[in-house]
């Protein structure tokens, strides 16, 4: 049976007088062990959290494994053990995740804080014509949209005559929509 102590006696010395108790428990079980330790909660203790597994699949077989041996468990010490594995393997996935939202967090606020800035430097505002002598001055502001600012910050300036990078325009055009930030302006 899967967790459960061994009470049989022994030949040798059949009253047990010491506080150690031999437990044996299923291969499935042990198995199952180890790679809640080296999987999951291990890497989490190293902080290595995109190293733990994500997959849903490997993680419902342990979490199912656990829930049995929890289950049958009569000892409510060895039950309170198993729930603390069980318990570190959610831990474990939950730190993948909120790790993985961090990072896209992360770079939200400074796509955020970027779009910030350039509206408060006005940098994407540029003279068409300067100063001119006569009787009138006629001046135009061009506002580039936000995704040719992206792609300037990130890529630099295109040479003359080549024209932005269509395939590199399709990725910012993505990732911004992704993030909240319309492209192409207002």
């Amino acid at each position: 049976m899967t967790g459960v102590q061994n009470t049989s006696k022994s030949i040798i010395n059949p009253v047990n007088t010491g506080s150690e108790q031999n437990l044996q428990f299923g291969a499935e079980l042990t198995s199952a062990l180890n790679r809640i330790e080296d999987d999951y909660v291990g890497k989490m203790a190293l902080r290595k959290y995109l190293k733990i597994p994500d997959s849903i699949p490997a993680f419902l077989g342990l979490n199912e494994t656990m829930l049995n041996a929890i289950s049958k468990q009569r000892n409510s010490n060895l039950r309170l053990l198993f729930k603390i594995a069980r318990d570190g393997m959610d831990g474990a996935l939950h730190c993948r995740a909120h790790t993985i939202e961090n990072t896209e967090l992360n770079i939200q606020v400074m796509l955020l804080n970027k779009k910030n800035d350039e509206i408060l430097s006005g940098k994407n505002e540029v003279k068409a014509i300067g100063n001119t002598s006569g009787q009138f001055a006629i001046t135009k502001t061009f506002k580039l949209a936000p995704i040719y600012s992206y792609y300037i910050y990130l890529y630099g300036m295109p040479a003359y005559g080549v024209g932005f990078d269509a395939t590199k325009l399709s990725l910012l055009a993505t990732i911004m929509t992704k993030y909240g930030v319309n492209p192409y302006g207002r």
